[in-house]
């Protein structure tokens, strides 16, 4: 009596709650994969427009500096130079802390986002109603 026809049932029925539960966590990566992607390109999208605004207001704050210093030593190229230094001093300190300052940063961001657990979503919270005495 180990193959009655209720056992076949059951077996057939674990096995289609099965394939409906891999189908439905591969589908879950797949939306939990988007979000995480999308998440990504917008912070990159976010870096370059910041990026880009920011070398901007750099350039003319540069310039502007530059003549200026220019102006108060009576020496215009002297004042480029001493802007260019600068620059070529700050380089040179974000080359050498390049890895506590961007690579670990960048690495700590792509951890926390692709290695951390799914987001599950919230369940709407339940209200109670009042009723209204009058």
């Amino acid at each position: 009596m180990f193959s009655s026809d209720k056992n076949i049932e059951t077996i057939g029925q674990l096995i289609a709650d099965l394939h409906q539960h891999v189908d439905l966590r591969l589908e879950y990566f797949k939306v939990d994969a988007v979000s995480k992607l999308s998440k990504l390109l917008a912070a990159i999208a976010l870096s370059i427009i910041i990026f880009m605004f920011g070398a901007l207001a750099l350039w003319f704050v540069s310039m502007m500096a530059a003549a200026a210093l220019g102006e108060w030593l009576n020496h215009e190229a002297a004042g480029y130079a001493i802007v260019v230094v600068c620059y070529l001093a700050m380089a040179c300190l974000i080359f050498a802390r390049r890895k506590q300052w961007i690579e670990v940063p960048i690495t700590h961001f792509l951890a926390q986002l692709f290695l951390s657990e799914p987001s599950q979503p919230e369940e709407p919270e339940a209200h109670e109603e009042e009723e209204d005495t009058l």
